[in-house]
């Protein structure tokens, strides 16, 4: 059931936690009250651990960055402060004039910049002094005390770390999730809750603990050294002395329980005001065969996404699946190929496809884990470390951790945005594998790695700058009836087409098929989008189940395509000796308007039956009226000409299509 490709091995590193000296408890934060330091970015609070001294280690109090909650994060360490102010003066006589006045400040240039100056003083209290007085002088344009910031939380000094080659690959460097850059851009998830949807993980792991959202965790549950290994890779604390550091070590971790249908529903639902991200490292068995979600489960997930965070969406993550050995794919897998969900495979440190990953035609991307030559190092049951974590159940949280990234970078992404934010970012892996093929949108794409693998700098990156896509707009055409047989032992197999007249900016695509077959592990089912991009949806393997019944196969193969066109949907029946009868089958296509079709699209603004009418009586006038149409908008019969031909056509289309 667990997302897991080897069973690991409990490794147990304790490590006594240390101190910075006189402390306050056991936080390291000093015992002093709490200063304004005039930094280069503004006045902010710290506390300083000696003022007299020509350096001295200092802590950022952090009242300006609490959580939506109120909750305030704890002070922050690795910052020093040195005896010497940075100034930027525009009359420099002025400047050597009060320099003088004080005979302990030691004027000198800094570099060959122009206007730039150093001010060395004797401590630091004398650093703070001066910037202060300097600010507020006409001649200077600003003065603030010199600062060395924790740049080294870029390179956690955990003790191993080094361990990490998913976060750090020194041997392969293009073969991790590209951690460092990220958080050298300053992001590390704070204010953001990524949920570990399983068992219970291991609360008080002193690798864990201090990142533990009790607030947004479901009580109970039976422990889970799986679910904790989870847990460490999305967020195990950094600079704490401990094994360990995830990728989102400054988001915070809660958890939700499995069970049974409802108590998945439940967990999926539990406290999506609080838990932006919840992470999922399971699923149905990985061996071939398909399987169906129940209603409460669809609808506990659809409302997650829809009503969580305020109305932005919790992220489900899924791990894709452990059943590549098996032909196992992640359309068989309800819930990982779930439009709502995002379903993340696995690639290795050499940076190709870990041999148990799943493919298909719904999975968004893959992140590293075990494979190819190394497995994953993480937090274990028992307050204790594993060396030997990985499967797609490392992959799922690690994605999670890049999202966590992203949302600290621009907290109103949705949670179809963190999709576009995520396909738009990610890096080729494996660029010489045949699969590849780039689709009509232009996107590169892959039935083994989706679009990519995760690359968290790339994300955060885009993320900061990204423009939320619109409404979300839904094409359905009616059921269309087939009643036809599927020609045995034959690998051309039957060719219907679905013809859609609609223009969006597709994300996804479900078709939902009826195929009446005593063995549907013959079937091979394929969908080809108008711009020509084929997404495999079904193959031949070893699956007993009879009938395909109202299945949804998802495709996100034709991202940002054209959705006007023919759709041709295939279903070959390769194994000879069961005879299958394709019933019906509908297409659904979820994206967005195009630019420029709000306002004249008739074929997405129904409402807008003047247009159609205009189009139809007066084509001059109508491209007068609607500029930015094409002129053969109304020709929905394909004669290229609009006529009142067009008008049955358009009025089942406005039946079964919204």
């Amino acid at each position: 059931m667990f997302r897991l490709a080897l069973i690991p091995l409990l490794i147990l590193w304790i490590t006594p936690a240390t101190g910075y000296g006189q402390t306050s408890g056991d936080t390291g934060v000093p015992e002093v009250a709490p200063i304004v330091v005039r930094t280069a970015h503004g006045p902010a609070l710290f506390r300083v651990a000696d003022l007299q001294a020509s350096s001295s280690s200092a802590w950022r109090e952090n009242q300006d960055r609490a959580d939506k909650q109120g909750i305030v994060p704890a002070p922050s360490p690795g910052y020093e402060i040195r005896s010497r102010v940075v100034v930027k003066a525009n009359d420099e006589q002025a400047l050597a004039s009060i320099v003088a006045d004080h005979p302990t400040w030691t004027l000198s240039r800094l570099a060959n910049l122009d206007d730039y100056w150093l001010i060395d003083t004797l401590t630091v209290q004398s650093a703070l002094e001066a910037a202060d007085l300097l600010a507020d002088q006409p001649a200077i344009t600003s003065a603030s005390v010199e600062m060395h910031r924790p740049m080294a939380l870029r390179q956690p000094t955990d003790p191993h770390y080094p361990n990490q080659w998913h976060l750090n690959n020194t041997e392969l460097p293009i073969a991790d999730v590209n951690a460092e850059p990220a958080w050298d851009l300053g992001v590390t998830g704070v204010g953001v809750t990524i949920g570990i949807v399983e068992w219970a993980w291991q609360h008080d792991h002193p690798d864990l603990a201090a990142n533990f959202n009790e607030e947004a965790t479901q009580t109970g549950g039976s422990l889970s050294y799986h679910a904790t290994a989870c847990a460490g890779v999305a967020g195990a604390v950094a600079y704490n002395n401990e094994g360990c550091v995830g990728l989102a070590y400054g988001a915070q971790l809660s958890g939700q329980l499995t069970g049974t249908d409802a108590e998945n529903a439940i967990a999926f639902a539990y406290r999506n005001d609080l838990n932006d991200i919840k992470s999922n490292s399971w699923g149905p068995t990985d061996n071939g065969t398909i399987t169906y979600l129940t209603e409460v489960e669809h609808d506990a997930i659809v409302e997650a996404v829809t009503t969580g965070r305020n109305g932005l969406g919790t992220i489900i993550v899924w791990a894709a699946g452990n059943g590549g050995y098996y032909d196992d794919r992640v359309e068989y897998d309800p819930y990982a190929s779930s439009r709502y969900t995002l379903a993340i495979g696995a690639i290795g440190d050499q940076d190709y496809r870990s041999d148990y990953n799943e493919t298909g035609a719904s999975m968004l991307a893959v992140a590293h884990s075990s494979g190819n030559t190394r497995k994953i190092f993480s937090t274990y049951g028992g307050s204790g470390y594993t060396a030997y974590f990985g499967g797609t159940s490392a992959a799922s949280p690690l994605a999670a951790g890049a999202i966590a990234l992203m949302l600290e970078a621009n907290p109103s992404l949705t949670w179809r945005d963190v999709q576009h934010v995520l396909i738009n970012s990610a890096r080729q892996c494996d660029a010489t594998e045949a699969d590849w093929t780039t689709n009509a949108a232009g996107h590169l794409v892959n039935h083994n790695y989706g679009f990519g693998a995760v690359d968290a700098y790339a994300a955060v990156l885009l993320a900061q700058s990204w423009e939320n896509v619109g409404p979300e707009v839904t094409i359905e055409t009616p059921t269309r009836t087939i009643d036809a047989a599927v020609p045995d032992d034959d690998i051309t197999g039957l060719t219907r087409t679905l013809s859609i007249y609609n223009d969006v900016r597709i994300e996804s695509v479900e078709l939902v098929l009826n195929v009446e077959t005593e063995y549907v592990g013959d079937l091979r089912i394929t969908l080809t989008s108008p711009g020509g991009t084929t997404a495999i949806l079904a193959k031949p393997r070893s699956d007993s189940n009879d009938n395909y019944v109202d299945y949804v196969f998802t495709s996100l193969r034709s991202w940002d395509e054209h959705s006007a066109g023919d759709w041709t949907v295939t279903i070959a029946d390769e194994v000879a000796g069961n005879l299958a009868t394709w019933q019906n089958v509908q297409l659904r296509i979820y994206g967005t308007h195009r630019v420029g079709d709000m306002n004249c699209d008739m074929y997405i603004n129904f409402d807008d039956i003047d247009g159609f009418v205009l189009a139809l009586s007066n084509p001059t006038q109508y491209a007068a009226d609607y500029p930015d149409c094409d002129a053969d908008l109304a020709d929905i019969d394909g004669n290229n000409s609009a006529d009142f031909n067009d008008i049955d056509p358009f009025v089942e289309l406005l039946a079964g299509t919204h």
